[in-house]
């Protein structure tokens, strides 16, 4: 499972939001169904994320993991890794393979594209003025210049800058919690687990089924939508990391500890400002 969280998964914010009005024959648990989920997200992360705000939530006896969970993570860890041994890993590879150079470009920028709401949010939630403007700028130029899937926003200064609803909760305070290991979406915390439902509220692909204009695409939306583009965001991600989440998951004497010591450091390393572009992530295998 892809586990890199500036190009991935998942990844990760949070805001209210108001429903689009109801299309003419629409029923009215559709119309209210963005605003629903909006509200079950914000309350959901509220709740699970105050949990985390323990004196030394984000350290062991050792002073780097706190894993109370370790059995129950090990054996998710296990289930996950399978799930990457027989789909993730080999839809990636194929991916990797079918897929011309210039369409993983316009791919990977469409999906930068669907993040752009939450980093937008999450920055003026953690109250940084430039970054929010930034995000708003590249938002604006790259769908109207770049239609969506190029960048001339980058070329423009306009870079991506990162961020989630997990490090906005970290700069309001909430510690990182006990670690977590989650079915299919990967490792976590306490905080950062929580943290994602906000950004599935804010991420456009949910709201397609809602605002669709005919209950024959909204239907078929509802059932393949969501899912389709998450496998698609899965395969990418794991594509870009490949050589690295293979020296993890395969490569490695233990996998879930080394899994463990990536996720965590990479965490801190984005709380603090750290830089998370593929030349910059923590190197775990630097003391074998």
């Amino acid at each position: 499972m892809p586990f890199r969280s500036d190009l991935s998964r998942v990844n990760v914010a949070g805001t209210a939001s108001v429903s689009a009005p109801a299309a003419p024959g629409a029923s009215p648990s559709r119309a209210v169904r963005p605003a629903l989920r909006v509200a079950g997200a914000l309350a959901a992360a509220a709740l699970l994320a105050g949990c985390a705000s323990t004196p030394d939530a984000g350290a062991t006896n050792d002073g780097f993991v706190y894993d109370p969970w370790e059995e129950t993570n090990r054996e998710i860890h296990e289930f996950n890794k399978g799930l990457d041994t027989v789909l993730l890993r080999p839809a990636s590879k194929l991916y990797e393979i079918a897929t011309p150079g210039l369409f993983k470009h316009l791919i990977r920028n469409g999906l930068d594209m669907l993040q752009m709401p939450a980093f937008i949010v999450n920055h003026a939630l953690q109250g940084d003025v430039d970054k929010t403007l930034t995000a708003l700028g590249r938002f604006g130029i790259n769908a109207v210049m770049g239609l969506g899937v190029l960048d001339p926003a980058t070329e423009m200064g306009l870079p991506k800058e990162y961020t989630d609803f997990g490090l906005t909760l970290a700069s309001w305070g909430v510690e990182q919690g006990p670690y977590l290991e989650l079915p299919v979406l990967g490792p976590a915390n306490l905080r950062d687990g929580p943290a994602r439902i906000g950004h599935w509220a804010l991420d456009p692909v949910t709201y397609v089924t809602s605002i669709s204009a005919f209950d024959g695409i909204r239907d078929t939306m509802d059932l393949l939508g969501s899912p389709w583009m998450y496998g698609v965001r899965a395969a990418v991600v794991r594509s870009e990391i490949g050589s690295q989440a293979d020296q993890v998951l395969y490569g490695s004497e233990d996998s879930y500890v080394t899994l463990r010591t990536f996720y965590t450091q990479l965490r801190r390393r984005q709380e603090t400002g750290g830089e998370t572009t593929e030349e910059s992530l923590p190197d775990v295998f630097a003391d074998e």
